[in-house]
């Protein structure tokens, strides 16, 4: 799924341009810089979960952990949508998303679909290949280590404080997209 979604977002390109991504859409947006770096002029990384890159690490090996029991239910039809929903959240320490149940299959049948983050292997040369800029919330050691992960291979990083996961919420987020933009030719 992660290559497929790397095919869509070169394509969306039409030969070249900028990738914001975040999430899991890092991991897309990674595998499109590795593999087309003449097409992506810059990636910006907001949170990604390029797990693999920052294994070992306390943070990531926790986040593995909790889920990966979580993801070796996702072919048993003997787990709920509901129950998968709620075994998932728990992974994450957060409450199960309060959706309808025509939603709730929908969206729970997308994660039981999803390769864990952590076995998509990304490289650590994109970032020398590609200008690339991680924005993190600061809140969350496995997104501060995949950050240094990335900053180690030449990737810079910035800190949005105060949006946990999601730092592109912050007021700043826009300017510090302008200002890499612009330190990096656009």
């Amino acid at each position: 799924m992660p290559s497929t979604d790397a095919r869509r977002i070169v394509a969306a390109l039409d030969g070249s341009g900028h990738v914001v991504a975040a999430s899991y859409g890092g991991v897309a947006a990674m595998l499109a810089a590795e593999q087309h770096p003449e097409a992506v002029r810059s990636l910006v990384l907001f949170e990604p979960a390029c797990f693999s890159l920052a294994r070992g690490g306390p943070g990531v090996e926790e986040h593995v952990a909790a889920l990966a029991p979580v993801f070796a239910t996702a072919g048993d039809p003997a787990v709920s949508a509901v129950e998968f929903s709620r075994r998932f959240a728990e992974g994450l320490g957060t409450s199960p998303a309060d959706l309808p149940p025509d939603d709730l299959e929908e969206t729970v049948a997308r994660l039981r679909a999803t390769t864990p983050p952590w076995e998509v292997e990304v490289s650590a040369l994109v970032p020398g290949l590609v200008p690339t800029l991680v924005l993190t919330g600061g809140w969350s050691p496995l997104y501060e280590e995949v950050a240094a992960a990335l900053v180690a291979a030449g990737a810079q990083h910035r800190v949005l404080a105060g949006y946990n996961h999601r730092p592109q919420d912050h007021p700043d987020a826009v300017e510090a997209l302008a200002d890499f933009w612009a330190d990096n030719g656009s």
